[in-house]
């Protein structure tokens, strides 16, 4: 299932928009839902890393599509931001923010189903950092995307993530190894965070998301430099 926001205060856009996309992932054998917002206010209030593409119109009523861009790449870094305009050098700034890409509009059919193959691809390549993980009897699966940190604990490890706790047996060794091609690192060494969700680090203290984890001396330094370099890489 693939969840989309599509920001948009024109109905007929909408109507055009909605219309197209149900087309073209029927005829894929896609199954899609749609989550229309006529204000980007609303969207980003609502905003909880729920949707896989968002498509944003740029001339919008209140925050323009522009801003609402700015405010959701501090929400999120990652989502597949597409935007639908009217001019298109309004859409060349879309760098600015990391777009993927943008549909001039009125949107048709085949501008549609012209940009669509390469946001698939990038897709299904992102839902390979999906981990699963038994716990209590019951199979979690769940993104790399999802998960503040995982804590080692008398040889259970607990996946601290934006759906909750879920703990299982193994070692932290096998899962850093697993991790580390998302931004995984450790801070001390019965945590490995997630250097996507690192806010602040003060004093001896690592902010991961809402939550506030010890850094060891030993590993102080390393773990600094790898936030560093992590965030050089995203400016």
């Amino acid at each position: 299932m693939l969840n989309i926001a599509l920001i948009e205060n024109d109905i007929e856009d909408e109507k055009a928009f909605c219309n197209i996309a149900d087309i073209f992932f029927k005829q894929r054998g896609e199954q899609c839902d749609i989550a229309v917002f006529n204000r980007a206010e609303d969207f980003l209030e609502s905003y909880n890393h729920q949707y896989q593409i968002v498509f944003m119109d740029i001339e919008l009523d209140g925050m323009n599509g522009m801003d609402a861009a700015h405010k959701l790449r501090e929400l999120d870094s990652d989502v597949l931001l597409i935007f639908l305009t009217n001019l298109a050098h309004y859409a060349i700034a879309g760098y600015e923010v990391n777009a993927l890409d943008y549909i001039l509009k009125p949107i048709s059919e085949n501008a549609f189903s012209l940009k669509m193959p390469k946001v698939l691809a990038i897709i299904k390549q992102q839902s390979k950092k999906n981990i699963t993980v038994a716990s209590k009897g019951e199979i979690h699966t769940f993104s790399t995307d999802r998960i503040y940190y995982v804590e080692v604990l008398s040889h259970r490890l607990y996946y601290h993530t934006m759906d909750g706790v879920f703990d299982t047996r193994g070692a932290i060794s096998e899962v850093e190894e697993i991790l580390h091609p998302y931004h995984f690192r450790r801070c001390n060494n019965s945590y490995l965070v997630n250097l996507k969700y690192v806010t602040s680090i003060e004093g001896n203290d690592v902010k991961v998301g809402p939550n506030i984890l010890p850094i060891s001396r030993p590993k102080k330094k390393i773990f600094m430099n790898e936030v560093t370099n992590y965030l050089g890489g995203q400016l």
